[in-house]
């Protein structure tokens, strides 16, 4: 049985990185339409737009911020291991 080669650090740092742009675009519109459900169903007109916005920036943040400790342990990782010839 062969074995998979593992991709290089960087190009997992590079993926983990590039997915940012998309979590900033994805986040607040999530948040937005979760905002204009509640105020069809639930939360009178201004509200419901305003806590849907405030989930998607938080989770957005969040997510973002984990994207990063990632990239960074990954970074970590590569600097203590000693570089082998394969």
């Amino acid at each position: 049985m062969a074995r998979q080669k593992e991709s290089p650090r960087w190009v997992q740092q590079a993926g983990l990185l590039t997915s940012i742009p998309m979590v900033f675009l994805v986040g607040p519109a999530v948040g937005y339409y979760l905002g204009v459900i509640l105020e069809r169903y639930w939360l009178p007109s201004p509200y419901g737009l305003i806590v849907g916005m405030m989930l998607g920036v938080g989770a957005t943040v969040r997510l973002t911020v984990k994207l990063i400790r990632q990239s960074t342990r990954l970074e970590e990782d590569d600097e203590q291991k000693p570089e082998t010839d394969r």
